[in-house]
């Protein structure tokens, strides 16, 4: 997915909210933000908005020595994520469908993204349970998914936030977990889940765990490792969750299912789909 005009005042309030995770030096703050400024005037808006954030967040990185901005903010995340799962856990286990219900949950996680909003929505978060056990979905993209997952040899999982990972591990609760390998990013970029991330939550307990050695947001190919490539060729069934996997997949030659809410009008246009929508939709390969 190319990049659009409304991008380009997202990529400057990040890239602000980013520095005012670790600095309240004006002067540090002016300077990192002129280079963000000078960078963004030179993208090329044929690329995918998080090829521009990881140049983003390697200036921010590179000023102000920080190597992980939202270190803290991801730790909250994961803490907030496992006790809000305590209670979602005998919720899935006690519907009618534990597979659809673990999957709402899962996007619901979703809500967990500090690129759109350094700040969640707490009304959302107070409400969490019963927003996400009653929360519409595409119930034919459900069963689609639902026969992928039976018939696949091996799933690769692409995680997408700290926190949100705590959710994508009750949805793997429902898969056959042997099958499923789950990939975090190689290096800290936003509050996206590291290694360390997803074994906070819990997920080495229950799939392989690798890394997909870039630093920037989503799944750009030609940054990933060798390994992960080989993986992401061979695996039968992908699974991809958040916005930034389908900004940098959607058009991939492979078969994936993107996972995620639509969080803003760029995503809802190329998606055909209204912001606040939870996405469960299917792309066989090829520009779709």
């Amino acid at each position: 997915m190319q990049t659009y005009l409304e991008c380009i005042p997202c990529f400057v309030r990040q890239a602000y909210d980013a520095l005012r995770q670790v600095t309240d030096d004006e002067e540090l703050m002016h300077r990192a933000l002129r280079r963000v400024l000078e960078a963004s005037s030179e993208f090329e808006m044929n690329l995918s908005p998080p090829e521009m954030a990881r140049t983003i967040h390697r200036i921010i990185r590179e000023e102000t020595g920080a190597t992980d901005p939202y270190a803290t903010i991801k730790a909250e995340s994961t803490a907030v994520a496992l006790r809000l799962a305590e209670s979602a856990r005998p919720v899935i286990n006690g519907a009618d469908d534990p597979f659809k219900m673990a999957l709402r949950f899962s996007i619901a996680g979703n809500i967990m993204d500090f690129a759109l909003t350094s700040k969640w929505d707490r009304m959302n978060l107070s409400t969490f349970l019963d927003d996400t056990r009653l929360h519409i979905l595409d119930n034919d993209a459900v069963e689609q998914l639902r026969t992928a997952v039976k018939n696949a040899r091996s799933i690769l999982f692409l995680g997408d936030n700290a926190g949100e990972t705590v959710f994508d591990r009750l949805l793997i609760e429902q898969m056959p977990q042997a099958k499923v390998v789950y990939a975090v990013k190689g290096a800290p970029i936003i509050n996206d889940a590291t290694m360390a991330d997803a074994v906070a939550a819990g997920l080495d307990e229950m799939a392989e765990l690798i890394d997909n050695g870039s630093d920037a947001p989503g799944t750009l190919l030609p940054l990933c490792s060798p390994d992960f490539k080989n993986r992401f060729f061979e695996t039968e069934l992908i699974i991809a969750k958040g916005q930034a996997n389908y900004e940098t997949l959607s058009e991939s030659d492979r078969p994936i299912f993107f996972l995620t809410q639509v969080k803003c009008p760029v995503i809802g246009r190329d998606l055909g789909k209204p912001v606040g929508s939870w996405v469960v939709q299917y792309h066989a390969g090829g520009t779709p």
